[in-house]
């Protein structure tokens, strides 16, 4: 290689490590300045998962709380709307349209539990905590040791958060594009039928209405614009609320990573009577902390966590066996439906399942400090520490469900199962 072309790459790699470096320090901006949390914020009053206030921003403009509200009282209303157009119109129903209902209404039903979670006073407690108590960015101090090691932690949570938030907005947003056009593409394929009344035309979400939209184009369009309000909003609901979710894992799981640093460096150099009773102090405050954090995460996000295994309980097998045995027309609608159902229960599950592992070693951390060189009184300020730390934390949703890789292991089984039967059922 010649210097010229060493020069070249050189000034070629130079701009790609400066814009790393502009990342990693807006990462490390305090998150109320941060686009993403803004963002969040915004979308958080649109669809009904909370206010902006909560995390300190100015009030929102009053369309968006009107907006959040509307979806509160009509997500309900679709929900009975769609049992009773399939009470009314079952026997005239075709496979096609029994497909969609029975993977929509569960997906309403969830959406109806997400929003009305929301309500509950452990939601806007812990969501109030998170600028200013959880967020990994107010343990940043300049003169700790473990800066360094935050900061690294606070990037890498950064990341996790945008890019799980990015696939999960990306799969149910591209979804809701296709119950959008499918139906429409079917509706125009199916002209010479629909005119003759032997087929139905189709739409995203079926609800019973005064009126009759499965042969009349004028009724058909009102209500499938109506309709891609309401799947659009419920899809939002779906991925913004479990990429919330996420944020709280994520800051979850470091703050355990942040403790153990602490427990390995904290005693590493030698120190005073006086300063090592102040470090036990800050360890045992800071453990107390994580075991708090952790009790309000388990009261605001148990139920989400419960309901979202049970609807992959419920709706996995179906959506399976639409991919396998239904029609080709909504095939991709049904996998990427798929991807996006299975895909954020494994994320979730193997997410709850690191706090367990995480704080499984936890009193053997502890126990590795150099306790036999503090004084009497230092040793008694750790037995109770230890002995609270032996007990490794389980993430337990709603029900008394231990959320983990256990019960996920179980529904991939059921749905696989469940697969199995509905086929040699139908068959």
């Amino acid at each position: 290689m010649t210097f010229k072309e060493a020069d070249s790459i050189k000034h070629i790699n130079a701009p790609v490590k400066h814009d790393e470096l502009l990342k990693c320090n807006y990462y490390l901006l305090p998150p109320r300045q941060q686009m993403f949390y803004q963002k969040l914020a915004i979308a958080m009053n649109i669809f009904g998962m909370g206010t902006r206030s909560w995390w300190g921003f100015p009030p929102p403009l009053r369309i968006f709380v009107w907006n959040s509200w509307l979806m509160i009282g009509v997500s309900p209303i679709c929900l009975l709307l769609q049992f009773t157009y399939m009470y009314v119109n079952f026997d005239n129903l075709t496979f096609r349209i029994l497909g969609t209902m029975f993977s929509i209404i569960p997906a309403t039903a969830v959406v109806v539990a997400k929003l009305y979670i929301c309500m509950i006073p452990a939601y806007p407690k812990i969501m109030k905590e998170l600028m200013g108590k959880i967020h990994l960015n107010n343990f940043i101090d300049d003169e700790m040791d473990e800066d360094n090691f935050i900061k690294k932690k606070l990037i890498k949570i950064e990341r996790h958060t945008r890019l799980i938030t990015l696939c999960l907005i990306t799969f149910i947003l591209f979804d809701w594009l296709l119950w959008i056009f499918v139906p429409l593409i079917n509706n125009i394929k199916n002209k010479e039928l629909i005119d003759n009344r032997s087929v139905r035309m189709e739409t995203c979400l079926y609800l019973w209405m005064p009126f009759d939209y499965g042969y009349d184009y004028n009724t058909w369009a009102v209500t499938h614009a109506m309709n891609v309000y309401l799947v659009g909003t419920g899809c939002c609901v779906f991925a913004l609320y479990d990429s919330i979710n996420f944020i709280f894992i994520f800051h979850f799981l470091s703050h355990i990573d942040v403790l153990k640093h602490k427990m390995k460096t904290y005693f590493a150099t030698k120190l005073d009577e006086f300063a090592t009773k102040g470090r036990i102090v800050n360890i045992i405050k800071y453990h107390s902390f994580i075991l708090s954090t952790f009790k309000d995460m388990e009261a605001a996000f148990g139920a989400n966590v419960t309901v979202n295994y049970a609807h992959n309980l419920i709706v996995d097998s179906l959506l399976l066996y639409q991919i396998m045995i239904g029609d080709k027309a909504n095939r991709l609608s049904y996998v990427i439906m798929m991807q996006f159902h299975m895909g954020g229960l494994i994320l979730m599950s193997l997410a709850l399942e690191q706090i367990r592992i995480k704080t499984d070693d936890l009193a053997l951390v502890l126990y590795d400090v150099p306790w036999e060189n503090m004084s009497i009184s230092n040793q008694k300020l750790l037995i109770p520490i230890m002995h609270r730390m032996q007990t490794p934390l389980v993430f337990k949703a709603s029900g008394g469900l231990r959320a983990g890789v256990q019960p996920l292991a179980s529904i991939l089984k059921s749905t696989f199962s469940y697969y199995v039967m509905l086929k040699s059922s139908i068959e």
